[in-house]
């Protein structure tokens, strides 16, 4: 007996010209990223703030994995320069009849940490309750794909140190997400031959030796 439930080949027949999309989802790639300043970021629809982004943290990458600054060395010659730069300002504002540089009373107000907070909790419980849902074994094919990514990317971690990974990561977030909008339909179509030939897989992989590992019989307790 099959421990997960799965479509048979001729299911597989009837859907082999239909394209689902990736991970089965039903929402837009802008509303899956929660559909407001940071989905426009992550999708370049905010053209200069991603740009900016992109090159500020790969400058930051540079010094330290590059130049091999340490963090907190760079931090200091960092806030050093500003503060020169501000006093030089401020100096020469006196004596050239520049303005002097606006300092705001609060650079970052409470509800933009609050709010932060807040997508990162809802962020992290959907993750959580989605990589639970996925062990549970409803849906094999893709309890496999984690399981796999997870391997290769255990694999990769053991040739990269942490600031490394970190860059790939962010690097990652600000390619994928966009370059799947501009060929959503091209990785749907690769994504769904490949999830069906993974189910076939599992089937195989069920029938000759899942369903052959004996079980024993849950005795129902009596009840006094």
């Amino acid at each position: 007996m099959p421990f997960f439930g799965g479509s048979s080949d001729s299911d597989d027949e009837r859907t082999i010209h239909q394209t689902t999309k990736l991970f089965t989802r039903q929402r837009s790639i802008h509303s899956i990223f929660g559909g407001g300043k940071f989905a426009d970021i992550l999708l370049w629809r905010e053209p200069k703030i991603a740009a900016t982004l992109v090159t500020g943290v790969s400058l930051l990458w540079f010094l330290m994995e590059v130049v091999e600054y340490n963090f907190i060395t760079l931090v200091c010659h960092a806030s050093m320069t500003s503060m020169l730069l501000f006093f030089i300002w401020s100096t020469a504002s006196d004596f050239l009849n520049w303005e002097r540089p606006i300092i705001p009373e609060v650079v970052l107000d409470e509800s933009s940490f609050k709010h932060l907070a807040r997508s990162f909790h809802v962020r992290f419980n959907q993750i959580l309750s989605k990589l639970l849902d996925i062990a549970c074994g409803r849906d094999p094919s893709l309890f496999f794909l984690t399981t796999i990514s997870l391997y290769i990317l255990s694999i990769i971690g053991t040739y990269f140190n942490f600031v490394n990974l970190l860059f790939i990561g962010f690097v990652s977030m600000q390619t994928l997400p966009v370059m799947y909008e501009l060929y959503e339909d091209d990785v749907d179509r690769v994504a769904s031959r490949l999830m069906r030939k993974m189910r076939k897989l599992y089937r195989k992989a069920d029938t000759n030796v899942l369903s052959k590992i004996p079980r024993g019989t849950v005795k129902s307790k009596k009840l006094i």
